[in-house]
């Protein structure tokens, strides 16, 4: 027979007693826990001076913690003060709204205004405020109770407008005050209250790539400030219980890092990047040429027409198996023409208001460029701000197109003589890309004026140069290295400036100069041309009549081949302008001193490839190619055959 144990049998002659003592030693061990947790929280010094420090540090720390909400917030939005935005409940319900498409996460930090695959640097600075507004409310909630570190959730959630964040980081907090989890060792109970913003942060890293991204330095920028948040968030943590600890938990300890906190980062981008930077990208956002906010275009009814034509089309085939694709598609859009006749006088009001719209946000646009170039005349992103200026005054709404389609379309290819101050000044900028383009522009103005022998000076020095030969080597993708990791790329990168295309519509302007000058009658006949607008609904009648003009007013001038090349591209039949441009073509090719033939041979190509007529065009390219005078349009005939799968060409 087993023994019983001493123990066992006290306890059965002792019942009573046996519970006392079991309940004594919970109490004893219950009361341990309370004091090893009031040791931690500053509150359990009681003397009048340690609770006043407690309430004016703990001012202190949620005002400079607001400093940084201030600052998180201005790094979106360019605006100091959140409360005194005109549309902060609609910014703050974006950021709430999980149904928002696209939603708002924190890899908007990594893209807008600011991306990093411009400034990579912006990667620390938001992984630096992002420990920052982490760390500091969870130590909040374990030297000063959870009640408090509300205080801080509120001022990420409202201040900083990251209302996500700020949930997870509430969670955070709770744990930190969750009794199993408050361990002796109180840095372990700080680094599980981050699980919620790790889970957090890797939800984070599966939204889509930033763009730019493609090696495997680039790579890291998806998850480098989600590594820096974490990690500077663990050492933040340790260093301020470290220095509780030698303070025997006294208030203070705090206070001092979160200093630190608040001044790293701004200080970081003040002196590594500017204020110029951020309202730049502002700039470039709202009022750039992939603006999503003004002289935004409105869709085409193109895609429409299409759906709706290939629908018919397989009803068509159903009783008639000789439809044709084409022609159906004709109908279709010939029926929506007509109901846009029918409703003309409602487009005519639309495109008032269209019109007044465009007008504001011009005026708005150049105000804001005139204030970034007041305020930041040595910025690197002058030359930028000023194409940006030029591009605005230059912009137009085709007005033809809207009443004909609907649609709205905004073209800057036809230079304003608003613009000419912009262009003159930024010619003043020969080390910037958008130097190219000012050339191209002002030199228009200045023949349009006149001026032609300053025309053709600008454009040849602009050739010489090969039409910003710099940008193209300065947008070469940086090497594999962390210096070029962490390079700030050229600023004129993000604008969609395509320089070849500007070199090519330079050589066009610079052949049409000086092949048609007319210095006895002052250049009039080009001054006239150069200020007609082809998206003009009056642009073919105006043609015409400088046609009709030119034997009695202008019996000198060479423009007349180009005239009419001109307008028999304008015109508004296909047949008719296929039909015209076969005369010029016939016409010209007899005469050796006409320098309109390679413009007749490419627009005819032109002409084919809208009338669907791919082999036509294609042998009307292929011809203008072997022109011996390489002229614009040569260049241009042969990029449209390689478009078209021409592997080879003759010439």
């Amino acid at each position: 027979m087993a023994r019983i144990p001493q123990r066992a049998r006290r306890a059965v002659r002792h019942p009573v007693r046996s519970v006392q003592q079991a309940v004594a030693g919970a109490r004893a061990a219950v009361g341990a826990d309370d004091r090893r947790e009031k040791g931690i929280v500053v509150w359990q010094w009681t003397r009048s001076k340690y609770r006043v420090r407690a309430i004016v540090l703990l001012l202190v720390n949620a005002a400079l913690f607001a400093g940084l909400g201030c600052f998180t917030f201005w790094l979106r939005t360019g605006e100091y003060a959140p409360f005194g935005v005109e549309d902060y409940w609609q910014t703050w319900r974006e950021a709430f709204s999980p149904t928002r498409v696209p939603p708002v996460t924190l890899v908007d930090f990594l893209t807008y205004p600011i991306p990093v695959d411009q400034v990579p640097l912006m990667l620390v600075i938001v992984g630096l405020v992002l420990s920052s507004l982490t760390a500091i409310p969870i130590l909040v909630s374990m030297l000063y109770r959870f009640p408090f570190s509300l205080i801080f959730t509120f001022i990420i959630c409202f201040i900083a407008v990251v209302p996500w964040l700020a949930i997870n980081v509430t969670i955070g907090c709770l744990l930190a005050r969750w009794r199993p989890l408050r361990f002796s060792f109180h840095y372990a109970t700080a680094l599980i209250a981050l699980l919620p913003l790790v889970a957090y942060y890797a939800l984070a890293t599966r939204a889509p790539a930033i763009p730019g991204s493609s090696g495997p330095f680039d790579m890291v920028k998806s998850y480098l400030p989600w590594v820096i948040a974490l990690i500077g968030a663990c050492v933040v943590m340790a260093i301020v219980l470290g220095i509780a600890r030698l303070v025997n938990y006294r208030p203070g300890a705090i206070a001092p890092t979160m200093a630190v906190l608040f001044a790293v980062p701004v200080a970081l981008f003040e002196t590594q990047i500017g204020r110029d930077e951020l309202y730049y990208r502002l700039l470039e956002v709202r009022y750039g040429p992939r603006s999503t906010e003004h002289f935004v275009d409105y869709a085409d009814a193109g895609p429409v027409i299409e759906r709706i034509a290939r629908r018919r089309f397989q009803q068509a085939v159903a009783k008639d198996p000789d439809a044709s694709l084409a022609a159906v598609r004709e109908q279709v859009r010939f029926l929506v023409e007509s109901r846009l006749l029918a409703i003309q006088r409602e487009l005519d009001e639309a495109g008032t208001a269209a019109g007044e719209e465009f007008a504001t946000d011009q005026y708005a646009a150049l105000a804001a460029c005139d204030s970034f170039l007041a305020t930041y005349p040595h910025s690197r992103y002058v030359p930028n701000v000023l194409y940006i200026r030029g591009r605005v005054n230059d912009l137009r709404l085709d007005e033809a197109l809207f009443r004909r389609r609907a649609v709205l379309r905004y073209y800057d290819d036809f230079p304003s003589d608003a613009s000419l101050p912009t262009w003159r000044r930024l010619c003043g900028h020969e080390e910037s890309p958008m130097w190219a383009v000012a050339v191209h522009r002002l030199a228009w103005l200045e023949a349009r004026q006149g001026r032609v022998d300053e025309a053709v000076a600008l454009l040849e020095k602009l050739l010489a140069r090969q039409g910003g030969r710099g940008l193209q080597q300065a947008s070469q993708p940086a090497g594999e290295s962390w210096r070029s990791f962490f390079a700030t790329r050229p600023p004129a990168r993000n604008l969609g400036v395509d320089l070849d295309a500007v070199l090519l519509e330079a050589r066009k302007l610079h052949w049409l100069l000086v092949h048609n000058r007319d210095p006895q009658q002052r250049d009039l006949p080009l001054q006239r041309l150069l200020r007609m607008d082809p998206r003009h609904p009056l642009y073919a009648e105006n043609l015409r009549q400088l046609i009709e003009e030119l034997p009695v007013s202008f019996p000198l001038t060479r423009l007349g081949d180009n005239l009419r090349v001109l307008h028999a591209a304008a015109g508004p039949s296909r047949s008719r302008r296929i039909e015209q441009l076969q005369r010029c073509v016939e016409e010209y090719s007899r005469d050796p001193s006409s320098d309109a033939l390679p413009l007749a041979r490419f627009e005819l190509g032109r002409a084919y490839r809208e009338d669907s007529r791919l082999d036509e065009a294609r042998a009307a390219w292929e011809l203008l190619v072997r022109d011996p005078s390489e002229s614009p349009w040569t260049q241009e005939a042969r990029q449209q055959l390689a478009a078209m799968g021409v592997g080879k060409t003759a010439g």
